[in-house]
This record gives structure tokens, sequence and C-alpha cells, in this order.
């Protein structure tokens, strides 16, 4: 067998290793197997899954996991090969009697998005997820689950674990850093992987196959916000918090209304200022641009005499937004307390422009694609945050740093998306910010005539007796930027039903995992065989 491991594993990992040809004796130092878990069924899924939630796995921080996909890899004697980035493709040969099938690569990711609760002290670095059933569903206590796309890993080491799956030749691509820009999918060498097709384990609904995908861009943008000393007489500072938002995927949640906390807290900042003539200075809200951020806080300076109308009008705003949002945001708080006095503020007029901006930026749907019944162009301002000093005026260094906001536009018109993120900078060019794009990643076309879409719609047919749904996802997958590498492949996807991700209310469908798993098995049997000449 061939073994070819790089240079990135050369790094420290808390993983102790067990090497009795059984994948499951991978352990994590400290962390107990969850038992509930273990019981549900498909038992192979569900043991490979609660395996998962044990390793820890942030966005470029997937080491501990890679070394657990090598592990499973030996223990089930296959070959596999890691990539420079970090890729792992892990090989296992066809069933007997369908060595002539097309190849399938199998495809998902390893890392997740790290959310959660303003009051959890997870850390995503070296804790487990602590998954439990409840009801219905496995979910997390207090922080998103991660089976986006953990449950798509699971499926797949299982089909390379199972012995009683009728399959032809298929390989395993595990990508690394999808959530935080897809850098495992764009450094993908079309060399690394042979596959004729793509069957892509990310999507969260186990009634669809999924044929598409919006593809997005970043836009960041950099204020220079100098930092001055005041007359602190006849001055109080108050912290204005706002959370306990709902949250939510900035794709698949993006036209459910839910609210955005700093959306709101710059709403009230405006107000604000415009009836008191506040001073700030500190603001951050948000963790990743692909979230809808649940969390924004602010401190802001107040003159004496205004302090009893200012706490009314955080009263008001509150009491306004629970109307505005009594359907999407039910646990929603915004919250004023004292604090002390700051040693320096922004800049007056720098800072009321920076409200301004911020209040006028686009954020949400834009438009929808009513044909499928989805969004079709959005934007998520997701982050915001103070800069260190001197990175937001390099010029001047003596007047401190700035803010930097994180933003997310998606569409599957890569037109649209780039006139959408011109729109979202177009306020903060005119307070002389630096605007940034990224490269961005491209959308995924619908093909309703791709083979794999009647195999797929057939098997759920036979299996379920109705119509499997086709749609397409306004979140990003990573097919369009393989399909750009290999516009050979023929590709679909299909997962279980995952409700909220990247939101500590991710949840994760229990009786969805066997409806997939049930499906997955029947595609693997019905792959079409190759055309020889």
């Amino acid at each position: 067998m061939v073994y070819f491991e790089c240079s990135f594993l050369n790094r420290s990992s808390e993983l102790t290793m067990s090497t009795n040809n059984s994948a499951s004796a991978t352990t994590i130092k400290g962390a107990a197997m969850d038992t509930n878990l273990a019981k549900l069924e498909p038992h192979v899924v569900w043991n490979y899954f609660a395996e998962i939630c044990k390793i820890p796995r942030p966005s470029k921080k997937e080491e501990q996991i890679l070394v657990y996909l090598i592990q499973v890899a030996k223990d089930l004697r296959l070959d596999y090969q890691v990539t420079a980035i970090g890729n792992i493709i892990i090989q296992k040969v066809a069933t007997v009697g369908m060595e002539d099938c097309k190849k399938i690569t199998l495809q998902c990711h390893m890392d997740m998005v790290t959310s959660k609760l303003a009051t959890s002290t997870h850390n995503f670095d070296t804790d487990p997820i602590l998954a439990h059933i409840d009801g219905e569903w496995v979910r997390a206590n207090g922080t998103t689950l991660g089976a986006d796309n953990g449950i798509g890993i699971a499926f797949g080491l299982a089909v390379l674990a199972a012995n009683n799956i009728a399959h032809g030749p298929l390989e395993l691509l595990i990508t690394t850093d999808e959530e935080m820009g897809m850098s495992g999918a764009f450094a993908l060498e079309s060399h690394e992987i042979t596959g004729d097709i793509l069957l892509n384990l990310d999507s969260e609904e186990d009634h669809e196959v999924c044929i598409g995908c919006a593809g997005g861009v970043d836009t960041n943008i950099m204020i220079p916000l100098s930092q001055v000393s005041y007359n602190q007489e006849n001055k109080q500072a108050f912290k204005i918090s706002l959370g306990n938002l709902f949250s939510g995927h900035s794709g698949v949640d993006i036209h459910l209304g839910r609210a955005n906390a700093i959306k709101e807290i710059a709403n009230l900042l405006y107000l604000l200022d415009k009836k008191y003539s506040i001073e700030m200075s500190h603001i951050s809200g948000g963790k990743l641009r692909n979230v809808i951020p649940s969390y924004c806080e602010v401190v802001i300076l107040v003159n004496m005499s205004d302090i009893g109308m200012v706490k009314a009008s955080v009263v008001e705003f509150e009491q306004s937004l629970k109307i505005e949002f009594k359907q999407t945001d039910p646990k929603l708080q915004l919250s004023i307390s004292s604090v002390d006095l700051p040693a320096t503020i922004f800049e007056n007029v720098q800072c009321k422009r920076f409200i301004l901006a911020l209040k006028t930026c686009f954020n949400g749907l834009y438009r929808m694609n009513w044909d499928l019944n989805i969004p079709y162009t959005s934007s998520n301002i997701g982050v915001v945050k103070m800069l260190p000093d001197n990175l937001g005026n390099p010029e001047n260094p003596n007047n401190g740093g700035g803010i930097l906001i994180n933003t997310l536009q998606r569409s599957p018109d890569a037109n649209a998306k780039h006139k959408l993120a011109a729109t979202v900078a177009a306020p903060f060019d005119l307070i002389d910010a630096t605007i940034e794009y990224s490269s961005g990643y491209p959308g995924w076309q619908p093909n309703l005539s791709s083979e794999m879409l009647g195999v797929v719609t057939s098997c759920y047919k036979n299996l379920f007796g109705e119509e499997i749904r086709v749609s397409a996802t306004h979140g990003g997958l990573e097919c369009g930027l393989i399909l750009g590498k290999l516009p050979h492949m023929d590709s679909v996807s299909i997962g279980s039903t995952i409700r909220d991700a990247h939101s500590p209310n991710e949840r994760l469908k229990i009786d969805s995992v066997a409806k997939t798993w049930k499906l997955l098995q029947e595609i693997l049997k019905d792959v079409p065989r190759k055309i020889i000449n």
C-alpha cells in the first residue's frame, strides 16, 4: 500500500492513537464517549460522528482531525494521500463485479464553524463538542454542533469501513478550511482526485438533492478612527450590549428576517447620536463573516444631564426590537450599564461618519430566486472589531487604530455578487475607509441533464415512494471550485437535515441520518457503468 504524508503533519497534536485495526479506538485525552449517540442507528455512522465531536477542528486548526483521519485510513488498511494544503484523499477499490463502474469521489470538509453563546466558556481549540440527544434532534451544549460537516465525514468514513455495501471504485476527499475561505478546495490539484462523479455530502435537507449553490466574495472594510483625549468632566460611560439573538447561517438563513446584532446596534447609535450627541470609545460584535451575528456591544459617553433620557431611549429601543423580531428572535436582550470612563475616545467627527456609514450599509436579503424559493443575492455584516493601534491609520501612528468590518456577499451570478459588494462598500468609500475584496469563490451552476441527478431521483423514489426535491442552495459548497478544475465530473450533493448551522442553535435530525445512509448506499449500488468504446 502507498501512504504519502507531507510536512503539514509535523505539527503538535493532543491525540493519543491506538492502532488495533479499530478506527473507533482513536480517542482524545480526557474526552468520554457519548453513549447516547453510540446507541443511535445506524451505529457505524453515529459512532464516527461521536468520535469526530471529540476532536477540536476549528477552521485553519485542523491538525488533530487530520491525524484522526489518517489513523482511520491506516486502521482500515486503505491507501491515502495528504496534500500540501492539508486535504486528505482515501481510496477504496470496487466490490466484486462493480470494477467497471464510474468512480465516485465522495466529498466533505473537516473544519467547523466555532460559534457559541456569550455565556459559554467552551474553548474550541481544546474542548470536545458536548453533543446530546434532545428529542428528535442531536445538538450541542451552547455551541455549534459541527454536524456541518461532521456528519458528512461520518458518512464517508462509514462507507470506507463497510464490507457489506456494493460499490464501484471510490475515493473520499475531505478538504480543509471550507468555512473560512475554501482554501482546501482552492488548492486542490486536478491530478489529486481521479473520480468521474463528485458526490458532495454537505447538504442539509434529507428530502432534497442539491445541484447548485451561490458563489461568494468577502468585502473587508478598515476604517481609520483616531483615538483622542477628552474632557471627562460631566461625562458618564455606559456599555450597551445586544445579545441572545437567534443567529444562523448567513446563506441559507439570510431570508428568514433574523436580527443582525451589528446592524441593530448601528441603528441605536444613530438614534442616540442624533438626540444626545454621544461619544464612543469601543465597538465589537460577531465572530465570522458567514454567521449572522448574535451579539454586539458598544461603549458610549453621555453628558450627565442626558443620562436618564439615554437610558429611557435604550429601553424604548429594546421594546421596539422585541416587537419587530418577536417571531425570529424572541429571547433578544438589550442592556445598558455604567462602566469606568475610558482614557480616550474616537475623534468626534470621524465617529459620527462611521455610525452613519454602518447604519447605511446594506445587510440582508437583496433578491430572491422565486423559481426555487431560495435567496439569490444577499449580504451579511458578520464582524465588527477594534483594530490594534496604528493599523487603522498607518500614516499617522500617533492617532491610534481603527475599526475592521468583515462582510460576505453571496449570489450564483458573479455580476450580481460583485455589484452588491460595491453597494456594501459605497458608504465607507465616502469616509476614506480602505476596502479589500477577496478573490471569492464561484457558484455552482445547476445541470438538469446530470446523469447522477437521474440516479439519485430514481434511488430516492424506489426507497421512499415519493419524489426527491431538486434544489440549489444559497450556501457555499465546494462543488463549484472543484468542477472548475475538473469540468468533466458529474456532481450532485446530498445530506441529512441540519437546522441553524453556524449558530449555537445548530441541530441534526436523528431519523434523517438513517434516511440519508440508506440513500447513499443505494446510490453507490446504482452508479453508472463506464462506456467502453
